[in-house]
């Protein structure tokens, strides 16, 4: 048992981290579609923090047209565990493919070393096993569904909820503008018949002055 860890220990290391790998990416992405269905009470952290980014978005004039290259922007450069989210999509599968990557260079720079072609062969076998098992895990922890339920609750929120009040106080305004311009133009309406009153009475009583002092 010894001289098997001895000799293939690093592939059992490599194949078990990278389960770990996909579990931790499991977890993260249940958690990340949880906090995207949460509503009531201000939603979840990550829902206050996407509708800050919206109305900070907003406030610099940047007209957001496309909500889904929205949300897709935002969980990019959300971290978890201090790596992006968009890494975790992949990142079980890198450290599969590193782990055949490093048993194949092993297998050739044992072979040129002069070592037996079985024993190489071992070398490499054992990371194709770690590299399948890994394989295994990623496909059993499946998490793209629950990426894809996250950024379909992201998008519902930010389309349905973000965007939908914004517009509706932007409507809001522009009628309250309207209705202050045709109040202004209604004073304005008033105030001219009200000013031609007062200029035909002035002009009747100076044509009236004048026909007094030409009779007179």
């Amino acid at each position: 048992m010894y001289h098997l860890w001895l000799y293939y220990g690093e592939f059992a290391a490599l194949g078990i981290w990278g389960i770990l790998l996909a579990i931790s990416r499991r977890i993260l992405f249940g958690g990340l579609c949880r906090d995207a269905a949460i509503e009531g009470n201000g939603g979840s952290p990550m829902r206050r923090a996407m509708a800050l980014k919206y109305e900070k978005s907003a406030e610099l004039g940047v007209e957001i047209r496309d909500v889904s290259a929205f949300v897709r922007k935002y969980l990019a450069q959300e971290r978890r565990l201090r790596i992006r989210l968009l890494r975790w999509q992949t990142l079980p599968e890198r450290w599969g493919g590193l782990a055949l990557g490093v048993g194949f260079l092993e297998a050739v720079t044992l072979h040129y070393l002069g070592y037996g072609a079985i024993f190489c062969a071992d070398r490499f076998l054992a990371a194709a096993a770690a590299a399948v098992l890994i394989r295994m895990a990623c496909l059993w922890f499946e998490s793209g569904s629950l990426w894809e339920q996250a950024e379909i609750c992201f998008m519902d929120y930010v389309a349905n909820t973000l965007v939908s009040h914004r517009q509706h106080v932007c409507e809001g305004f522009e009628e309250a503008t309207v209705q202050e311009e045709q109040a202004g133009e209604g004073a304005s309406k008033a105030e001219s018949p009200f000013i031609l009153k007062k200029e035909e009475e002035q002009l009747f009583q100076e044509v009236l002055t004048e026909l007094l002092s030409s009779s007179t």
